[in-house]
């Protein structure tokens, strides 16, 4: 303590400063400015209790609401249905993309435009046996053998197209691969 007093007698000159005119008057307009910030961050309070009682109110709407879907999904013909209108519509994707690819290449000048009518024509007698199989899963959603012989339409279905442009792609690489070696 010894040394710190004798530091405070020492520098006793630089403490004793007043301060300056005006200090009082900027620390009274600092103190207004804080509590007039403060007013209004109060006054929004109102607003932001209302808010949020109005978030919880539609949060609590919403999870009743998919609560209620949840139960009323439950029913097993329903769930059957949607799941089988998936599996439909994945594997209807992937065969309508698949048949794109075969009309590409039958305009690249592989393969003809006859044997893309003929593959659509086939398809087209599939989608037949496919109009009867729907009936019998109409009457009948939850036989399962039903229900495969279906997957297994689609399956093979996509099982050629991808078959036929796999044999076409490989017919292009081997065109290439020719005219590569030809010289001119």
């Amino acid at each position: 303590m010894d040394k710190l007093d004798k530091i405070f007698k020492d520098q006793r000159e630089a403490f004793d400063e007043e301060p300056k005119e005006d200090h009082f008057q900027r620390f009274e307009e600092k103190l207004d400015h804080f509590h007039a910030h403060r007013k209004r961050t109060l006054q929004a309070w109102p607003f932001l209790k209302i808010a949020s009682l109005v978030i919880i109110v539609l949060l609590s709407a919403n999870l009743f609401v998919h609560l209620f879907h949840q139960t009323a999904g439950k029913d097993p013909e329903k769930f059957a249905d949607r799941e089988m209108n998936e599996t439909a519509c994945f594997y209807n994707t992937r065969i309508n993309s698949g048949f794109s690819q075969l009309k590409q290449l039958a305009d690249q000048g592989i393969g003809s435009e006859q044997e893309l009518i003929q593959v659509k024509k086939e398809m087209d007698e599939m989608d037949r046996l496919h109009q009867d199989l729907q009936k019998e899963y109409s009457k009948n959603p939850h036989d399962e053998r039903v229900i495969n012989a279906m997957i297994e339409y689609y399956q093979t279905k996509l099982d050629i197209i991808n078959s036929i442009r796999t044999d076409l792609e490989n017919v292009k690489s081997i065109n290439n691969k020719n005219h590569e070696n030809t010289k001119l």
